[in-house]
């Protein structure tokens, strides 16, 4: 991960954008690309396949939301690859599979 961020970085350093990167401005980005990504499945049905074309449009989008998420982590000095494995941990003891498989409710309501 950390060469992707190190990439990352000098893309935008390249291009003297760290200026704009606001930890607001970066969450409000990680929002927006996250809105473009569901508005490619707004109105399709359950039933419809996923083409190989709306799969690109999803995987740009994707990136977009990652991109920038990784870009307000390293912003404000956070792992995301170690935030991310203590919140696994943490669901885990939140929705235990004794109380929670195949069960779609809130873990306040287990």
């Amino acid at each position: 991960m950390e060469h992707l961020i190190q990439k990352l970085r000098q893309f935008r350093d390249e291009r003297n954008w760290q200026q704009f990167h606001t930890s607001k401005d970066l969450a409000v980005s990680v929002s927006i690309e996250a809105a473009e990504l569901l508005e490619l499945f707004q109105w399709r049905s359950e039933a419809e396949p996923d083409t190989p074309d709306l799969i690109e449009r999803a995987r740009g989008e994707a990136a977009d939301v990652f991109l920038y998420l990784l870009l307000l982590c390293d912003g404000l000095g956070i792992d995301l690859e170690a935030a991310a494995v203590a919140k696994i941990a943490k669901n885990e003891e939140r929705f235990p599979v004794s109380k929670s498989f195949g069960v779609a409710k809130p873990g306040n309501e287990l």
